[in-house]
Order: C-alpha cells, then structure tokens, then sequence
C-alpha cells in the first residue's frame, strides 16, 4: 500500500475515471529480508493492471529499486498520439559522442528533489484554498479512493485474481445504516462505485458534526471508514 499508491491514484487522475476491476501480482527480486511479511507487504517489485469504467485500461510497474536514479515516468497513448512524461535531471547537459548519447547527469534520485517544484506547487494550491475559503484541489475522498485501490491491489496478488470494486462496495457499505448502500453506489453498466455517493451523509458512512469554532449551519465531515480500513488492512 506504500509502494504503489500513489501511481494507481495518478492512473485514477489520468483516465478521470472510476476504476472497476484491478489485477495485482508481485514477488522479492531485491530484499530478501523482508518475505517475512504478510501478504502483498512481501513484494519488492509488482505489476498491476486496471480496468476503468470509461473502457479504458491502464498498466503500472514498481519496484523499490532503481540505481539510475528516481524513475518515475507515466505515458498515455490515444487514438490520435502519445503523450510520455520523463525523468527529471540536475541540468539539461547532453552529450553526444561516439560512444555515448544521452544526459551528461543520472536523475535526481529522491523524491524531494524530483518533486521540488511539485510539492511548491501543492503548498500554494493548499494556502489558496485556505486563504479564499474554497475546496482544496485533492479531497479527502480521492485519498480514500487511492486507499481502496491499494487495497483492493493487495487483496488481487494474495489471491491470484481480477478482484472488482464493486465486491468491496458491501464492505465499505457495512460502515452506515443504509440498507441500499450497495445497491445505489455500484454503476449497474459498468460495475464502478460512485464514491460520491458512497460517502454522503445519507449512506450512513460519513458523520456530519459542528465543530466548537464552526456555526452548526457551517458542518465539517468526518470519515467513519477507518475501523473498515484497519480491519481490511490487516488482511
């Protein structure tokens, strides 16, 4: 869930797109050290394939070793071309002889500096929200749906299957006191879970409560999901 996360939440960002079905699968090809581990927490390196409600499909490949540096690349092919993200590198030095084309530097290898401008970016979008009282661009509920497909990616390695969301929708569903829960929040087409739905106040599953500091017609939410987290995460 550590490993990945954060790709299968830019696969979610890519498609604008519910996923439907994950295909996990992984093994130990660095640190021996850690096949102690329960389930999925005993891959160094996995592959995971996805399925997503607008029909489209994507592919991701971590591992938690690259000693050229910290490679992170993401690549969208459509009907009328390809677009590719690279790495990022210390300067723009190419060297071209007969024996070697290519970057005079290896890529930044930590994620601090591969992301610097991008977490800047990220603490400007925050401060905005804040300053001009309007919703951050990254809710609490694309953190959940990260989690759940991290999750559900974790459950589809341990057991060698596709698994679809829409068999965990009773899961999170058992959280509140909606008896359609299940029913409402999977698309009957396409078998994707409308979170939004999912996490309203009618579901049962997020709690509505003042804040001492906040008028009661001003209402903050409360997740009541993490009892389902720690129980699924412990699978």
């Amino acid at each position: 869930k550590d490993m990945a996360v954060y790709d299968l939440d830019m696969a979610r960002f890519l498609m604008a797109s519910e996923p439907v079905e994950i295909l996990a699968m992984g093994s130990c090809q660095i640190d021996s050290s850690i096949k102690v581990l329960p389930g999925a927490e005993a891959f160094d390196t996995a592959t995971i394939l996805m399925k997503f409600a607008n029909g489209k499909d994507a592919m991701i490949d971590v591992c938690r070793q690259a000693p050229y540096g910290y490679d992170q690349r993401a690549e969208v092919l459509g009907l009328k071309g390809m677009i590719h993200t690279d790495n990022t590198y210390p300067n723009t030095a190419r060297i071209y002889t007969s024996l070697f084309t290519g970057n005079a530097d290896m890529p930044f290898d930590f994620f601090m500096s591969r992301y610097k401008e991008a977490y800047m970016q990220e603490t400007l979008a925050f401060v905005d929200a804040l300053v001009h009282d309007k919703p951050a661009p990254c809710s609490g509920e694309d953190g959940l749906v990260a989690l759940v497909m991290a999750i559900a990616a974790g459950r589809s390695a341990e057991e060698k299957r596709w698994v679809a969301f829409a068999e965990m929708a009773g899961e999170l569903c058992s959280m509140g006191d909606n008896d359609a829960c299940e029913a409402d929040v999977v698309d009957s087409l396409t078998g994707a879970i409308d979170f939004s739905k999912l996490l309203s106040p009618k579901m049962g599953i997020v709690l509505q409560k003042a804040t001492p500091t906040t008028p009661v017609a001003e209402k903050t939410t409360s997740f009541t999901t993490r009892e389902w987290l720690a129980a699924t995460c412990g699978r």
